[in-house]
């Protein structure tokens, strides 16, 4: 599915809603996906949506056991947990949540209609 995903937390913390919008927190393009697979740090199914970013064709993010919190007029948000490595190496959970919403540009006019 192609969509923008806004992440809504950083690091667990809610990003306020004044700056969701502003040029330090930008929708990203990309494609969703959401698969049951093994969790090696988790030890055991684990239930993971994947973002892939349009721009590197990677896997960029990752949201373990993913909620569908709501979902309205084409837009909806998937609640979970996120796990990264700190300053020390060590894995940490965050919570984190992702507005997701259509990948709808416009299309572009051509010049001279």
């Amino acid at each position: 599915m192609s969509i923008k995903m806004l992440k809504l937390r950083a690091r667990g913390v809610e990003v306020p809603k004044r700056s969701l919008h502003d040029r330090f927190n930008i929708a990203r393009a990309g494609s969703l996906e959401v698969l049951d697979t093994t969790s090696q740090g988790l030890h055991r199914m684990a239930k993971v949506a994947r973002f892939t970013y349009r721009d590197f064709n990677r896997a960029g993010d990752e949201l373990y056991d993913p909620h569908l919190l709501w979902w309205n007029g084409g837009r909806f948000v998937l609640s979970g947990f996120e796990r990264i490595k700190n300053e020390s190496l060590e894995v940490v959970d965050f919570a984190q949540s992702w507005l997701c919403f259509h990948d709808t540009e416009p299309p572009t006019v051509p010049e001279g209609r």
